[in-house]
């Protein structure tokens, strides 16, 4: 294992006198699994430091920076972290329902809901009786469809003696699927009138900056009802954030795809959780290509010979794939100025997603390749359009991290993206466009959350230390149809593998 000269230096300084080079090699490697986004690290043998360093796991605040529990090894800080949240899943998990609602006319609006399959009405009814849910699933199977129905019912079965108004709180990572839930909640009719309902980033319901923490300070969330979508993108710590924030009398309810990446740095939390008591939802009721649902099914289960059948693996990533991406994605360039409701519609037909972000064949070497190749073929006083991604949160203009959008201006001397203008649907006009990415093509962890009609996915040499959680994603962000490239060795690597991230979770609410 490769150890970096910070992690070296932090764990000589904290051997001190007893520095030695296993102890050092294995603080090292303990500080590198953690920066990785594990909680732990698992080591059999014995331990190579000082007695005085060393604390067994049996209290949720130690004395000592490791702390050892069977053969995982932690830092103190993921220890205090892990076994918070075990106590926050337990509380929750361990609450009655809330005493306003009647469970008899629930389970009467259930029984004579007919647009609702057996195995979503059983979601619903497991989410009835457990005040915290996780409804899994991929795409197509209706888990936003489903958590429509229960919401509604549940209104409709609150004892109006006890309770007579009723606050739901729509959340996510980004502000783009917090909005994208709300609408999708609403299109299925309107809420009683007595029912607020808001749409939240999930930092703005909790009312934390960006690596701000504020656990252990008692405080709640003043909701009835928590709804969670895209929960598997939610990291460690602010995962711990909310579970502590939902009050006794407060329903949360997480929906998510436990076989999509995990967080940035993060571990497994969701996919652990949805292993433990998650409410599978596993028929899709799309109709769009069965050789996508084929493909999602074989990334599941890692099945190669069914994998490979089901996809259309054009070539590896090389020196041409600029010219390829090019011809397939043509950029919008007009005479006219264009309709940037169009310009918008037509970048959203297709996307590339790359398993990279960085290196010569990443997702931001792509996209100013794309955009010079642009500028090489744009005439003076001809319109360029260009789709970006927002990658910060707006929200006097109702813009957040995530949007996409399309930017738009004339080219004069070049293509100078500072002088366009940007459009984003169901989003006011920005007076000064907030800061923003090209996105020609997006990392498959920034396209979490979105979903076009192709995808041509570029897993470039380095991919394969991804496991197949990368494919499974950059997969199913396709509705009809998608395209890879890759080396068949590539891509045979990551579907042997799963990035499931290290802690002791599983383990520790088994032991109980």
């Amino acid at each position: 294992m490769e150890i970096s000269p910070l992690d070296l230096f932090f764990a000589k300084t904290l051997l001190g006198a007893d520095d030695s080079p296993q102890g050092a090699q294995f603080l090292s490697s303990l500080m590198k699994c953690a920066r990785e986004g594990n909680l732990c690290m698992i080591h059999e043998g014995e331990i190579p430091l000082p007695a005085r360093l060393i604390e067994e796991g049996d209290r949720i605040f130690p004395s000592t920076p490791i702390v050892t529990q069977g053969n995982r090894i932690y830092l103190q800080k993921n220890w205090v972290l892990e076994t918070h949240l075990l106590q926050q899943i337990e509380r929750l998990r361990n609450r009655k329902p809330p005493p306003f609602y009647d469970a008899a006319l629930f389970a009467v609006a259930l029984a004579g809901t007919e647009r609702l399959l057996p195995e979503q009405k059983d979601a619903v009814r497991i989410a009835f009786d457990n005040p915290f849910t996780l409804i899994c699933g991929g795409p197509g199977t209706g888990k936003t469809y489903t958590a429509g129905f229960l919401v509604r019912l549940l209104i409709s079965s609150l004892d109006r003696t006890r309770k007579k108004r009723f606050r739901i709180a729509l959340a996510a990572p980004t502000g783009k699927a917090a909005l994208h839930l709300k609408s999708t909640l609403l299109s299925q009719g309107p809420l009683d009138p007595s029912v607020r309902c808001e749409a939240f980033t999930l930092h703005r319901l909790l009312k934390l900056q960006p690596g701000e923490t504020k656990l252990f300070s008692g405080k709640r969330i003043d909701a009835d009802l928590i709804l969670v979508d895209e929960a598997s993108m939610i990291d460690d710590l602010l995962f711990a954030h909310l579970l502590e924030a939902v009050g006794d009398e407060t329903r949360l309810i997480l929906m998510g795809d436990p076989d999509q990446l995990p967080p940035v740095n993060g571990a497994s939390l969701f996919a652990e959780c949805s292993d433990l008591f998650g409410t599978p939802l596993k028929r899709c009721v799309r109709t769009e290509e069965t050789s996508l649902r084929e493909c999602a099914d074989a990334l599941r289960s890692g099945d190669e010979e069914r994998f490979f059948r089901s996809i259309s693996l054009v070539g590896p990533v090389d020196g041409t794939i600029i010219e390829s991406l090019y011809d397939k994605i043509n950029p919008l360039i007009s005479s006219e100025s264009p309709d940037p409701a169009a310009c918008f519609e037509y970048y959203q037909r297709c996307r590339v997603l790359n398993a990279l972000r960085q290196g010569p064949f990443g997702a931001e070497a792509l996209n100013r390749h794309i955009l010079e190749r642009m500028e090489r073929q744009c005439r003076s006083g001809q319109w360029w359009a260009i789709p970006i991604l927002i990658t910060v949160n707006a929200p006097r203009y109702d813009l957040y991290n995530g949007t996409s959008g399309v930017l738009i201006g004339q080219k004069s001397t070049g293509i100078h993206l500072s002088e366009g203008l940007a459009y984003f649907p169901n989003s006011k006009a920005p007076v000064r466009i907030p800061p923003f990415e090209v996105s020609f093509c997006l990392s498959i962890h920034k396209s979490q959350g979105s979903e076009f009609e192709e995808v041509i996915a570029l897993f470039p040499q380095g991919s394969e230390n991804f496991g197949r959680e990368s494919l499974y994603t950059a997969a199913t962000r396709a509705k009809k149809r998608w395209e890879v490239f890759g080396e068949k060795e590539i891509l045979r690597k990551m579907l042997s593998f799963r990035t499931r991230r290290i802690s002791g979770l599983l383990n520790r609410v088994s032991c109980r």
